[in-house]
């Protein structure tokens, strides 16, 4: 009897160690290129998963020819249920995100970090009230105007066929109602449209007009940021809740990493693509400060409608709070 009792304690000790080493085999979607920084980091990160959690958790990273809307769509029926998102594919979750495209609104990399981390428990919250866990940051670069005429001022902007994200409606409107001619695209559309002459003017991180190649229609960039461009990856709160505490603490500390990773490396690859385009004959065109100056007075103007109209009120606030304290130091 004192044997059988050994070998049922066993078991039900077993039988418990199962209930709480779940294994999750998850996918993410992504609209990110191949081969470029963003994939191989989410591909690392994906190995550090399976590796931190001894096989427990597997993350298949996977592109997809669609748009960022129908990687959301199908997020929630649990098919992808990881995500990396682009600012506007967060802000299609919730339109908090937006505060981030907002031009001119920020002068630095270490200011807009520096806000980033400020509002990331607001953001955070955002993304749970929508069913979504928050598992990191990543950065995508700055974007820079590139069009195939020279733009010195947003009157040349208004002439040129303007891309926009597809799903941003909000933006859309925007463009029109200030005199700019938007055409909505998704991102896997972008390189048609320029072949094709449907759009010949684009925001882009230099990053990123290179591994799209899209720089490859486009004779210049205007060598002025407009705003950063960063993104997230996002788990879905039903296939979060399936996996244990500790292989959770696993997957946040490989994701910070991962974000750590790019915000180190994604600037450093702009400041290379800039030269790498320069010698395939892309024109970077520079504005005397007056005319600099100018160009961010009239942005700004024009973008102070999105508090409200594309930006919550209190996340706006919240933001330019931030911005003018770090500014203050």
């Amino acid at each position: 009897m004192k044997a059988i009792r050994i070998v049922m304690a066993v078991a039900m000790l077993f039988g418990s160690t199962a209930v709480f080493a779940q294994r999750a085999n998850l996918r993410l979607g992504t609209i990110l290129p191949a081969n470029s920084i963003w994939d191989r980091a989410l591909k690392q990160m994906a190995s550090e998963w399976q590796k931190a959690t001894d096989g427990r958790v597997r993350l298949q990273v996977r592109g997809t020819t669609g748009d960022e809307s129908t990687i959301i769509r199908r997020m929630r029926l649990n098919n992808p249920q990881v995500a990396s998102l682009t600012q506007p594919g967060l802000a299609e979750i919730d339109e908090s995100f937006n505060v981030f495209g907002i031009p001119f609104f920020f002068e630095s990399d270490a200011e807009a970090l520096h806000v980033l981390e400020s509002l990331t428990p607001q953001l955070r919250q955002a993304l749970a009230e929508k069913g979504y866990v928050l598992l990191n940051w990543g950065h995508g670069g700055w974007a820079h105007v590139f069009s195939a005429a020279e733009v010195n001022n947003l009157n040349d902007l208004r002439r040129a066929k303007l891309f926009t994200s597809s799903g941003d409606d909000g933006m859309v409107r925007w463009y029109k109602e200030n005199g700019f001619r938007p055409v909505p695209l998704a991102l896997t559309d972008v390189l048609m449209g320029l072949n094709t002459g449907l759009i010949d003017a684009y925001p882009s991180p230099p990053y990123g007009a290179l591994v799209f190649q899209w720089y490859r229609q486009t004779s210049y960039m205007l060598d002025i940021p407009l705003s950063p461009v960063f993104g997230a990856t996002v788990i879905n709160e039903r296939a979060w809740d399936r996996i244990s505490e500790s292989d959770q603490t696993a997957l946040r500390e490989s994701a910070a990493a991962t974000q750590d990773f790019l915000f180190t490396e994604v600037p450093r690859q702009d400041r290379e693509a800039i030269s790498e385009m320069q010698k395939r004959g892309l024109n970077v065109s520079s504005l005397d400060e007056a005319s600099a100056e100018k160009l961010r007075r009239e942005a700004e103007r024009l973008t102070a409608t999105w508090r409200e109209d594309r930006v919550p009120s209190a996340i706006y606030d919240a933001a330019l709070r931030a911005r003018n304290s770090y500014r203050e130091k």
